[in-house]
């Protein structure tokens, strides 16, 4: 048998694996494509940049695969000094060894998870193509059949391949089949490596602002495409031809669709890069109020903003122009309670300054729940926009990112004739405290008042602008109390009665609700304080009750970020136990006397009832009201010398800084707390 007629058995036989082939790749490109690109990223381990010099690398491979030889080719091969051969070469011998595209898939992601797992995507990219023109270069010189290299003719023959010459315009349709698809991968190639153009940094960042989903699918087709084209020119026989010619096109089309919606990826995010910049300028050259407009995006000639409670009250930003405007940036599950007490307190400011200052709400938010924003909305007496949809994507990016606000509720003042510097957010810790909204704007002196003096927590500490005094009458004690035990509030409330009888001393008791108690639980003890009349209540969802927890929170926020902790500071040190009592289901008592300079007396509910059954051996007869509160404390620290306790626990909001562990220490014992994470819904 001539070598003519085995060739021909040859031929029939890889005909017939390459139709099979042909028919598994077609039904791949018509697959949905998320579970395959899940796969993808999960292979997807960088350590950081290994290849200098991407786009000389890359100029040497389209110089191989596309022919682009100019005179001088000495620029590229000066700068990169040197490649990454060995997986390149790894690489290769996997491309060659694919006898059909049936195995693909399974190779692309063979490559992907053991070879290219630790690069960078626009890294792996450029190492295939890398790869692949090592092994279409020794095949387009082999092909060129005119050449006078004699081991050059007979490998060609030996690989049989002087048929393509032979069979004239079907081997043409091939080629340029090839070549469209070449092109349409370099194509691609070049694409994803514009993104670095915009951020040197795109590819090494942890989360990648932009278009990672498509980029990883263009990386796995490039090096399916990859894959398949190689087996192709591995096998090149003249009965395929046509198959082979239509099965590239089809894929050369899939990967230009790819390319198209990457440059549509790129020019977004150039534009929002640029528009990022612009905004970043405008801020860092501030002057007024109009700022205001570049955040919004409004069409329909709509104004931007509406007034919160009467949402069809329509306002022009313009009519801001010389006031001191702040902006108030939330999530948009703030607290309800915290906006009815900002309320109070920008009411009272408006009436004191004659309507000087106004607030704009800016909701920021990723998922908009109308009922939600509305709820709040109408809460507010100030200023709000339309509708969250309309802040702008990169006005977001510029509060996260240069303001780092995240979900605890910020003021950023707008005052005219302002600068840049003036931009800069406050934490509403310093108003929970103060009660006064200006104080946000002297927070260097309030933090030097308040931890670099000896502080005391005093009752007007505690409760000024919340609990009103009454001048007129006489003064009296303010026994605060808590907890959820029942049987505990009738023994305490009946001990009370017995120690004001005894002593003639007047003592007003007010039941404070736990910030995360749910009102309707505690309707047995409201009503047990309204028909005994045993003073007033706080619930839970009243401002009183929120603004008394939040003040503590803000004055151990505030402690942490200057770093104080409870061994070392008494004002941390009593905060702390106070806080404790919001975190326990059990009673509690703080005892004080508003316009006193002596501190709080605060005690677990055991504690108190103990030292006030024993009221007739410390307690002396005539004496005041300020005497009583000391006694009081004596005999409370006492107690808690000679008897054994338990410590505490305390539960903070998310809003509260992170708090170094070793920051974190009982404020009974001094020995370092224990952490652990509470998860509690709404009920």
């Amino acid at each position: 048998m001539s070598w003519l007629s085995n060739v021909s058995s040859l031929k029939q036989q890889v005909t017939a694996q390459v139709t099979q082939g042909l028919l598994s790749a077609t039904k791949l490109l018509e697959s949905d494509d998320d579970a395959i690109f899940k796969k993808v990223q999960e292979t997807h381990k960088p350590q950081g940049r290994q290849v200098d010099n991407l786009d000389g690398l890359f100029s040497i491979i389209g110089k191989i695969l596309l022919h682009d030889n100019p005179k001088s080719d000495h620029d590229e091969k000066s700068v990169v000094h040197e490649v990454p051969a060995s997986v390149i070469n790894k690489i290769c011998c996997k491309l060659a060894c694919n006898c059909t595209d049936r195995d693909a898939e399974e190779t692309t992601m063979t490559i992907l998870e053991k070879e290219l797992q630790n690069y960078l995507w626009d890294e792996k990219l450029v190492i295939v193509a890398a790869a692949f023109a090592v092994n279409y270069g020794e095949f387009y010189l082999l092909t060129q059949l005119d050449t006078p290299d004699p081991v050059a003719k007979n490998m060609a023959f030996l690989k049989q391949l002087q048929f393509i010459k032979e069979i004239g315009s079907v081997s043409q349709n091939l080629s340029g089949a090839i070549n469209e698809l070449i092109h349409a991968i370099m194509t691609v190639i070049k694409c994803v490596l514009q993104f670095r153009v915009l951020d040197p940094k795109y590819f090494e960042a942890e989360e990648q602002p932009s278009a990672p989903t498509e980029i990883a699918r263009a990386t796995y087709w490039t090096i399916y495409n990859v894959e398949t084209c190689g087996s192709y020119i591995a096998k090149l026989v003249g009965n395929t031809m046509a198959e082979m010619t239509s099965r590239l096109k089809t894929l050369a089309s899939k990967v230009s669709s790819m390319q198209k919606v990457l440059q549509v990826k790129f020019s977004h995010r150039k534009h929002e890069i640029e528009t990022y910049k612009w905004l970043i300028n405008r801020f860092n050259t501030y002057q007024d109020h109009t700022i205001l407009s570049d955040l919004f995006d409004v069409e329909g000639g709509k104004t931007a903003l509406v007034v919160g409670h009467d949402n069809k009250k329509e306002v022009d930003i313009n009519s801001l122009k010389g006031s001191n405007v702040w902006l108030l940036i939330s999530g948009p599950d703030a607290c309800h309670a915290e906006m009815k007490t900002l309320t109070k307190l920008y009411l009272k400011l408006q009436t004191k300054e004659q309507n000087r200052y106004h607030i704009v709400w800016l909701p920021i938010v990723d998922e908009f729940n109308e009922r939600e924003f509305s709820s709040l909305q109408s809460l507010m007496p100030w200023y709000t926009v339309r509708n969250p949809k309309i802040v702008k994507p990169v006005a977001i990016r510029y509060i996260r990112e240069v303001w780092k606000f995240t979900n605890e509720t910020i003021l950023v003042p707008l005052f005219p004739k302002g600068h840049a510097k003036s931009l800069t957010p406050r934490t509403l810790d310093p108003l929970w405290i103060s009660g006064d909204l200006l104080s946000l704007f002297s927070v260097h002196d309030q933090k030097k008042s308040l931890w670099h003096q000896n502080l005391q927590i005093t009752l007007d500490l505690l409760l000024g602008g919340i609990y009103p005094e009454d001048s007129s009458k006489p003064a009296s004690i303010l026994c605060l109390y808590g907890g959820e035990d029942i049987k505990w509030i009738e023994d305490f409330t009946t001990m009370i009665n017995r120690v004001k009888n005894f002593t003639k001393i007047s003592i007003d008791l007010v039941y404070v609700s736990k910030s995360n108690a749910i009102d309707h639980y505690n309707n047995a003890i409201f009503d047990f304080i309204t028909a005994k009349k045993v003073g007033g209540y706080w619930k839970a969802d009243e401002t009183h009750s929120w603004h008394f927890w939040t003040r503590l929170e803000s004055i151990f926020s505030w402690g942490i970020r200057d770093g104080k902790n409870a061994k070392e500071n008494n004002t941390m040190r009593d905060v702390m136990s106070l806080l404790s009592f919001n975190g326990s289901y059990k009673g509690w008592a703080v005892f004080g006397q508003l316009g006193s300079s002596h501190k709080v007396v605060k005690a677990t509910g055991e504690v108190v009832l103990d030292v006030l059954l024993r009221i007739n051996n410390w307690w002396k007869a005539g004496t005041n009201v300020d005497s009583f509160v000391l006694a009081l404390n004596q005999q409370i620290e006492q107690h808690l010398k000679v008897q054994k306790h338990h410590c505490y626990h305390i539960v903070l909001p998310t809003t509260v800084p992170r708090v170094p562990d070793e920051m974190m220490i009982c404020a009974i014992c001094d020995r370092k707390m224990g952490k652990y994470l509470m998860y509690r819904c709404c009920e």
